[in-house]
């Protein structure tokens, strides 16, 4: 009997072997890998990750579906299905001496991208690199360059916590159920997060606090400094004073971090 998708996890499980093959050759395993993999559902991605050879650990939050993963995958023994939600699981491979090399892949449910995105690339060990399957939309969110309307807060954190691109586009046909939007595979190659950019994220929220004021507008309010004074410092620095939050670069947040703090 095959498994029912539970809307309220946000299951919808890729069916396109071509597809699911194009994610593991993305992902540049080696048999000496540790691979992380997020929400394996049915396993269709996890069976093409288990014949790298790497060693895989699938962390599934449903438990109606552990039984039937080591079922189906039991001829690898180098793959460990595990019963747990991914957004509070211990990230921390030391015991496997793997502390500081491993990879992460998931199809991520639509509704925990940020908050998970945010708990990854903000670890001690992040993974040496990220392949993740998420809505289109978002995928486009983290790439918006400066001056794009989609451009956000969250975008800037992605700067700032590492190399993001996007690799290719999937249609929302090749999912069983479909969901109701396209989605795109990301690569982040995580950069080393620190104390500073968490400061510099702060101050850049002051930015973002409402998107359709002007940059100065809301800098002023929050820092509570004259409009005089911010269109000076903003002019200092080439920054048109009608500028919005998202047509900053990140090279004019951090040097205008520098000028508030």
């Amino acid at each position: 009997m095959k498994p029912k998708a539970k809307k309220q996890l946000g299951q919808h499980w890729l069916k396109d072997e071509a597809v699911l093959q194009k994610i593991v050759q993305s992902a540049e395993i080696t048999p000496s890998d540790l691979v992380v993999e997020i929400g394996p559902g049915t396993g269709n991605l996890t069976f093409f990750l288990g014949q790298t050879g790497a060693q895989i650990l699938a962390i599934e939050k449903d438990f109606s579906l552990i039984e039937r993963l080591n079922n189906r995958l039991k001829r690898f023994k180098n793959i460990k299905i595990v019963q747990a939600d991914a957004r509070f699981f211990y990230y921390d491979f030391t015991a496997l001496k793997k502390a500081n090399d491993w990879k992460l892949v998931a199809n991520l449910p639509y509704n925990i991208t940020s908050f998970f995105l945010r708990q990854i690339l903000t670890l001690k060990n992040p993974p040496s690199k990220t392949i993740l399957m998420v809505q289109k939309e978002v995928a486009q969110k983290i790439v918006a360059p400066a001056g794009n309307s989609q451009r956000s807060i969250f975008t800037l954190f992605c700067l700032l916590a590492g190399k993001s691109r996007i690799l290719f586009f999937v249609g929302k046909e090749l999912f069983l159920p479909s969901p109701k939007v396209d989605s795109a595979v990301i690569e982040i190659i995580p950069k080393k997060w620190s104390a500073k950019k968490q400061a510099l994220l702060k101050f850049a929220k002051l930015g973002f606090s409402a998107k359709r004021k002007k940059l100065a507008n809301n800098l002023s309010g929050a820092l509570h400094l004259s409009k005089d004074y911010v269109y000076n410092v903003l002019k200092a620095e080439g920054i048109d004073e009608g500028a919005r939050a998202e047509d900053l670069k990140l090279k004019e947040w951090e040097k205008l971090y520098e000028k508030f703090k």
